[in-house]
C-alpha cells in the first residue's frame, strides 16, 4: 500500500501540485496535526507514519502533494542525523523576531527596513553596509516569490537587479544572504530547497571557472530543524557562527545562537532519540573565565563599574520579559514585585550611568543608544541602530514578454529557433503528444523529438542567459517545478556553461 501511495504522491509533485491556501479536511488536519507534533518532537519515523496515514485518507490532489513533501522533509532530516554536527554552543539568546537581526557583530546602521529601492515591498530587512560596490539581496521576483538577486555599483547607477543563479532559485522564498568574511561563501535560508522543514539554511561557494555560484549544500543538523533557521553569520575574527531558529519558541520571537566556529565542522552519525533532542537543544557550555563583550565594548575599557552596568542592563531585559509573560496569568501581588524590581535596577542603572559622565566614560551602549543582552553570559550581544533610508538610484529589470501566460496555451507557428545562440525553458518530456491544456496557459511552446523518440516541450527565447532565468519561476509557479534553462546555438543544443561562456566572450 506504502509503494502505491508514493507513486501517486510523485506523480502529483511531478504535476507541480500544491497546497497554497487550501484547508484540509478535519480528519486529515488532525492526523498531519499528530504528525507535525511528532517531527517538530524529532520522532521522525513515527511522523513519516503518520503522513502515509493520512495520505489514505486525503482525496484531492493537493493534499497529497502536500503530505508527500512533509514525508520527505522526515526522511530529510533522517539522513542529516546520520552527518550531524554538534557544534560547541558558546551562548544563546531569546529576541523578538522583528529586530533580533540587529543583535548580530554586524557592520552598525547596516540593516535598512523595507520598502527600499532594492526590495519595494514590506517584508524582510536588507544588509547592505554603506560603501559596499555591490549588494546581494532578497526580493519579490517576476512570479511573485522571494528570490535571491544581486546589483552593483556603476558611475552613477546601480545596475538593474539580476538572479544569483537557477540552483539558488525556487518557487519558494529565499531570505536573508549573508556573505562569508572572504566573500567566497554565500549562506541563505530557503524554505524549498532539500531541507528538513520550514527554512533551512544552506550554502554555496563561488567557483572562479565559471565565474558562478555553486549548487546550493545544507548546513546540516542541528544548524537546520523542523522549523525554522535563517541568517548564519561568521564572524569577521573567525570565532563563531551565528544564526538564528525558532525551535522551543514562540512564532514572534528566536533564539540566536553563538557556536565556535571551529568546532561547528566536524560531523558523525547520531541515532539515539535522546541525543537528537540534546544537541537540537542547543544549549549551551557555560565555561567559567570564557567571557566575550568584544561586541559590546570596542571603544572603553572593562571596569568594574562597566560588567555592573551590563549586568544592569541585561536584568532590566529580564525583568521586562517576566513582567511581559506574567501580565495575562500572573497575581496583582506578583506582578507589582517584579514591577518594583525593574524600577530598582532601572535606577541602579541610571546611577551608573552619570557617574560615567562624570568620569568621561561614556559607554557604547549609552553613545548610540544600544540595549545590550547576556552581560553575565559567555558572549555580550549589543543592539545595533537600523541604517537610514536607502538612497540610491537602481536601473529598472525589463521582462523580455518572451513566456506568456494565459487561459490557453499557444504552440509556437514556427519552431524554427532563430539563428545564433539562444536560451529556452524546458518544461516537460512525453512519450505522447500533449494537447495545449498539458501547457497550462504557456505560450509560445516548442516541440521537437528527442534522441530517445521522447516529446520535448520548451517555451520562450532568449538572447540571455539572465532574461531566462529571470523568468524560470513564472514556468515553474505554473506547475512545472522540474523546469529548467537550456541553449541552442543554430539550432543544435549546448550545455548551459559553454553557452554562458560564449555569451560573456561576446
Amino acid at each position: 500500500m506504502r509503494k502505491v501511495l508514493v507513486c501517486i504522491l510523485l506523480m502529483l509533485v511531478s504535476a507541480g501540485i500544491t497546497l497554497r491556501g487550501q484547508e484540509l479536511p478535519a480528519n486529515v488536519r488532525r492526523i498531519v496535526d499528530q504528525a507535525d507534533s511528532l517531527r517538530n518532537r524529532y520522532y521522525f519515523d513515527d511522523a513519516i507514519d503518520k503522513y502515509y496515514q493520512a495520505a489514505e485518507f486525503a482525496e484531492d490532489e493537493a493534499t497529497q502533494a502536500m503530505l508527500l513533501k512533509r514525508i520527505q522533509q522526515a526522511n530529510n532530516a533522517l539522513t542529516m542525523t546520520e552527518f550531524c554536527a554538534e557544534p560547541n554552543v558558546v551562548e544563546r539568546q531569546r529576541f523578538s523576531r522583528k529586530d533580533f537581526f540587529q543583535y548580530y557583530p554586524l557592520k552598525s546602521q547596516s540593516w535598512h527596513a523595507s520598502p527600499n529601492p532594492l526590495d519595494s515591498l514590506e517584508g524582510y530587512p536588507t544588509y547592505f553596509p554603506r560603501g559596499d560596490k555591490s549588494v546581494i539581496f532578497s526580493a519579490v521576483d517576476f512570479a511573485g516569490t522571494r528570490s535571491l538577486f544581486v546589483s552593483h555599483m556603476t558611475d552613477t547607477l546601480w545596475t538593474a537587479p539580476r538572479l544569483l543563479g537557477e540552483s539558488l532559485t525556487t518557487v519558494g522564498s529565499e531570505i536573508f544572504p549573508m556573505l562569508s568574511p572572504d566573500g567566497k561563501t554565500l549562506y541563505f535560508a530557503s524554505d524549498e530547497l532539500y531541507g528538513m522543514g520550514g527554512f533551512d539554511i544552506y550554502f554555496s561557494r563561488w567557483d572562479d571557472e565559471t565565474s558562478s555560484w555553486r549548487d546550493p549544500e545544507n548546513m546540516g543538523f542541528p544548524f537546520n530543524s523542523p522549523g525554522d533557521d535563517f541568517l548564519l553569520v561568521d564572524t569577521d575574527d573567525g570565532k563563531y557562527t551565528i544564526f538564528a531558529s525558532n525551535r522551543d519558541c514562540s512564532k514572534d520571537s528566536v533564539y540566536v545562537y553563538v557556536v565556535d566556529y571551529a568546532a561547528s565542522r566536524d560531523r558523525k552519525v547520531v541515532s539515539s532519540h535522546e541525543d537528537i533532542v540534546r544537541i537540537a537543544s542547543m544549549r549551551p557550555r557555560q565555561e567559567l573565565g570564557r567571557l566575550d563583550h568584544d561586541s559590546f565594548s570596542e571603544s572603553i575599557e572593562e571596569t568594574a563599574n562597566t560588567r555592573l552596568y551590563m549586568q544592569k542592563v541585561s536584568e532590566e531585559l529580564a525583568l521586562k520579559d517576566s513582567i511581559a509573560r506574567h501580565e495575562r496569568d500572573s497575581s496583582r501581588v506578583r506582578l507589582a514585585e517584579l514591577r518594583r524590581m525593574l524600577s530598582d535596577v532601572q535606577l541602579e542603572k541610571q546611577l551608573l550611568s552619570d557617574a560615567f559622565l562624570k568620569e568621561g566614560v561614556v559607554s557604547s551602549a549609552r553613545s548610540e543608544d544600544k540595549e545590550v543582552v547576556g552581560a553575565g553570559g559567555s558572549y555580550t550581544f549589543s543592539k545595533n541602530l537600523l541604517g537610514p533610508r536607502i538612497r540610491i538610484k537602481v536601473a529598472k529589470a525589463h521582462r523580455s514578454g518572451t513566456v506568456r501566460v494565459s487561459k490557453i496555451g499557444r504552440m509556437a507557428q514556427d519552431m524554427t529557433l532563430p539563428d545564433g545562440l539562444v536560451y529556452q525553458i524546458q518544461f516537460t518530456t512525453s512519450i505522447r503528444r500533449l494537447g495545449i491544456e498539458d501547457f497550462k496557459g504557456l505560450s509560445p511552446v516548442y516541440e521537437r523529438i528527442s534522441a530517445n523518440l521522447k516529446r520535448v516541450y520548451t517555451v520562450g527565447v532568449f538572447r540571455k542567459y539572465e532574461d531566462a532565468l529571470m523568468e524560470l519561476n513564472i514556468v515553474k509557479m505554473q506547475g512545472f517545478p522540474e523546469a529548467t534553462i537550456v541553449a541552442w546555438r543554430e539550432g543544435r543544443q549546448v550545455s548551459i556553461q559553454q553557452a554562458r561562456a560564449e555569451e560573456g566572450q561576446q
